[in-house]
């Protein structure tokens, strides 16, 4: 487990070059398996103009509507990497702690983007590898992309912004009993706490306790989390029905 921070912003450049690349060697018409009725061109539709999105909060730190994108003359791979110069561009203009809107419950600082859009590439750099991919590979062909100190960092942004994310928009809580998460490889570790009604579960790191825990690699907890791979790849300790609640419960949009 390391100390030193994520840099979000050079993790994010780097993470969307790879995505670029499978962007320029995979057919544009290839399904996403964990999207289901998406090609990668729609993929890389969405990827990109939620960039352009993300940059123009950035920059004007309100809210804005996402941009109605036609793609006409150049490549996917060309298309995306514009829209990912153009939001680094505008993530190093920013201040990380100058107030601006986010579509979360929790502080409205530029900082928050680099973060989010770091982890939006990351998972679908995923899909998009696992759309190239053999169908038998799909699970490792996924896990190779994903670095653990991200992935720790990844499930901790779902745990700090996404379960009350999702409780805002109405869904049903995803922690109703006390759940441990650890990762494996990391060292990191999570203790989820049910809150009063419509309230997030209260978040303590560095120790995973509960009536069940859920334990498996960075990567593992990260995918599992966001639905791009089974609970049953993770290893429970407890009681089995808490954990298969918890991690059937909707975390991610």
């Amino acid at each position: 487990m390391s100390d030193d921070p994520v840099d979000h912003l050079e993790e994010f450049e780097r993470t969307a070059a790879e995505l670029a690349a499978v962007l320029d060697r995979v057919d544009p018409a290839a399904a996403v398996p964990a999207c289901p009725g998406w090609t990668l061109a729609d993929l890389a539709l969405h990827l990109g103009s939620g960039q352009r999105w993300a940059a123009a909060i950035l920059l004007t730190g309100t809210r804005q509507k996402v941009p109605e994108v036609l793609r006409t003359t150049i490549s996917w791979a060309d298309w995306y990497a514009g829209t990912t110069a153009a939001l680094a561009a505008a993530i190093r203009a920013v201040d990380p702690d100058e107030p601006c809107w986010n579509f979360a419950p929790v502080e409205q600082r530029a900082g928050f983007w680099s973060r989010r859009r770091m982890h939006e590439t990351l998972i679908h750099l995923v899909d998009a590898v696992q759309a190239g991919a053999d169908p038998a590979d799909h699970v490792t062909s996924g896990l190779t992309v994903v670095p653990p100190r991200l992935a720790a960092d990844g499930v901790d942004e779902v745990f700090g912004v996404f379960l009350a994310r999702m409780l805002s928009r109405g869904f049903a809580p995803a922690v109703t009993r006390q759940v441990g998460v650890r990762a494996s490889d990391t060292g990191d570790e999570w203790t989820l706490t049910p809150a009063a009604e419509g309230e997030a579960p209260r978040v303590e790191r560095g120790k995973a306790a509960g009536d069940a825990v859920v334990s498996g690699t960075a990567a593992e907890l990260d995918l599992c989390l966001w639905k791009r791979l089974p609970g049953t790849v993770l290893t429970v300790e407890g009681d089995p029905a808490v954990a298969a609640a918890f991690l059937a419960a909707t975390t991610t949009p």
